[in-house]
């Protein structure tokens, strides 16, 4: 069995049961809302994550949940665009296309990050308002993404560790189970040897994920048809930034 909603062995469901059991006993009501909003299909990516042990997965959740309601005192489903919005403009993540899997890709392109130039707090609630919009992107029956980062023209002031570590908790600690594959594309020399402090604050199955590709190589993953242009695909998608409208009509005079 697969440990998929739909595809559980007699034991799997088991230990859904109890991890759900046991999230119904907590009583702090901070996270109730998050509570409230669980479902098997997230439940279970605890379990995977843990290889089934109950104790680990409930434990990781429990601090999901915490960084859910917590997160930055306004938790993740507080964030809005206008939090973020220098980062969106910035355009350097974007949602385009699905992978041959029909997964969501998203394309990172580091070169228009200025780690010297930037408001980490800001930088932090993109990373997850990025992750939240993801899941809502999640077809059934899929629930990986698969990300490009793009190192094209990277330079060392591109380079952020402090956002780079958050980015590896998160994928690891808060949203486990999320990336199908991490392509880094055209990587330069210099970021070799930053690869070798990154890879160790990987676990070894997201690391298994990670490959090192040339641009041809992007269509081995992705059909050409979901590819942009400059990617060697045919699609004539270009990112821009669009400022959210705001209906007035829902002001309140005062």
């Amino acid at each position: 069995m697969s440990g998929y909603v739909g595809d559980l062995s007699i034991e799997q469901q088991r230990q859904l049961d109890i991890i759900n059991n046991k999230v119904k006993e907590l009583k702090d009501p901070v996270l109730q809302n998050e509570i409230n909003n669980l479902d098997d299909s997230m439940v279970l990516r605890f379990l995977r994550a843990r290889k089934w042990n109950e104790k680990d997965s409930f434990e990781m959740l429990h601090e999901a949940l915490k960084f859910r309601a917590t997160f930055q005192n306004i938790g993740v489903n507080g964030i809005k665009p206008d939090m973020v919005e220098n980062e969106l403009k910035s355009g350097k993540s974007y949602f385009h296309g699905i992978d041959k899997g029909g997964r969501p890709v998203c394309v990172v392109k580091t070169s228009k990050h200025d780690s010297y130039n930037r408001d980490l707090d800001e930088s932090m609630r993109y990373c997850v308002f990025v992750m939240e919009n993801g899941k809502q992107m999640l077809k059934p029956g899929i629930e990986t993404c698969t990300l490009i980062f793009d190192m094209s023209d990277f330079s060392s002031k591109n380079m952020d560790y402090p956002l780079v570590k958050f980015m590896v908790e998160l994928f690891q600690k808060f949203y486990p189970e999320s990336l199908q594959k991490c392509l880094i594309l055209n990587a330069p020399w210099i970021f070799m040897g930053i690869w070798h402090i990154i890879k160790h604050w990987l676990d070894p199955n997201t690391a298994s994920k990670v490959s090192f590709v040339k641009t041809k190589q992007l269509a081995d993953y992705i059909p050409k048809d979901q590819l942009e242009k400059n990617y060697g695909g045919t699609s004539d998608f270009v990112y821009t930034y669009k400022t959210p409208v705001v209906d007035d009509s829902k002001q309140v005079e005062n």
